[in-house]
């Protein structure tokens, strides 16, 4: 079942101020700054100390990393700010690692930090203050009646996308002020302060996965022997051999040891044979697929335009949406199920929902 959320009628547009609407008359509101020792998160923490009085800096551990903790109770130390540590490790293996490591072993391709953001650093935040304050390039702001989730200034940055499954009733308590900033500024402006706990460097692409090696990681958390498969191209002729489907993702063109005289792209993954199928990339295209656990903010037939996002790293691509089924105006490169597909009107996220059932 959809669920719906109005807005009115009026055009939507993006803005590059800050919607002090959401701060205005809360001194006295209990502040919860959500923070990971990266420099994002440190500039909001400074953002928020000096725009509220009564600011805690919280820190969810996830995976019990003594440096990290240790990193963290720095900055608070720095900032002479209270230090919230919440202890969310059960959780965060049961509803983050093991969906990613079952996701892949259905031949899927897991996006944990979409729902890490979901279940995790919002409404957790939320359970102990009134309003949570996150380092996300993305923006919220209300529209009619309701508050929506807008693109964030840094069009190379910007990170809507990984905000799009949050509980809607939670959006008018979350403040991202870095939504109206570019990454430069963010840094130029903290830098000299930030080095003090470590150098300007991006977080890993998935936090529990030590040098973003996912393959070794599935294998050992899944306890996966190396089982020998083939693979096979769409008219199932056999180009080669593997030693796991796990090891494998749609769109992946390195690591398949085929000779083919031309680039070769993993277009499916059959996890009950074990089965891995490549194709040279004019095969590797998509024209529709289906999706689930949708939410729509406001019905897409409203709009003259819908355009949807199917990876993080791609553009958005115009289409038309049918009950579950998606179909693009222009076909998109390997579409891959169990990532999540945002749709938008101009800067703002009207909906979402998870790949399912390709087809080209």
């Amino acid at each position: 079942m959809f669920k719906h959320f109005s807005i009115q009628d009026s055009p939507i547009t993006n803005h590059d101020f800050l919607n002090f609407e959401l701060i205005r008359g809360f001194s006295t509101v209990k502040l919860g700054v959500g923070i990971s020792g990266g420099i994002d998160s440190f500039y909001a923490l400074k953002w928020s100390l000096e725009n509220f009085e009564n600011v805690t800096a919280v820190f969810l551990n996830f995976l019990n990393n003594k440096d990290q903790i240790n990193k963290i109770k720095k900055i608070a130390e720095y900032f002479k700010v209270p230090l919230k540590i919440i202890d969310c490790r059960d959780d965060f293996k049961e509803k983050i690692i093991n969906y990613f490591v079952n996701d892949y072993l259905k031949g899927n391709t897991p996006n944990p930090c979409i729902l890490c953001n979901k279940y995790f650093k919002f409404p957790v935040i939320l359970n102990h203050f009134d309003k949570v304050v996150t380092g996300h390039y993305a923006k919220i702001e209300k529209i009619g009646k309701r508050y929506f989730i807008l693109k964030g200034k840094d069009k190379k940055k910007e990170q809507s996308y990984f905000i799009a499954t949050v509980n809607p009733e939670l959006l008018e308590n979350i403040i991202l002020p870095l939504g109206n900033f570019t990454k430069k500024i963010v840094v130029e402006t903290v830098q000299t302060e930030y080095y003090k706990f470590g150098e300007n460097k991006e977080s890993q692409e998935i936090c529990f996965i030590e040098n973003n090696d996912y393959k070794k990681f599935i294998a050992k958390y899944g306890d996966l022997p190396f089982e020998e498969g083939y693979i096979k191209s769409l008219d199932n002729k056999k180009l080669g051999k593997h030693r796991g489907f796990y090891n494998f993702t749609i769109g992946q063109r390195k690591g398949l040891n085929i000779a083919m005289g031309r680039p070769y792209y993993v277009v499916k993954i059959e996890p009950m044979t074990n089965t891995v199928y490549a194709a040279p990339l004019e095969e590797t295209f998509n024209k529709t697929f289906e999706i689930k656990n949708v939410i729509w903010y406001e019905e897409a037939e409203k709009f003259e335009s819908v355009k949807v996002k199917v990876r993080y790293r791609t553009e958005e691509k115009l289409c038309e949406i049918t009950d579950n089924k998606v179909t693009l105006l222009e076909r998109e490169q390997s579409v891959t199920p169990g990532q999540l597909a945002v749709f938008y009107h101009k800067n703002l996220i009207i909906g979402s929902g998870w790949i399912k059932n390709v087809d080209k």
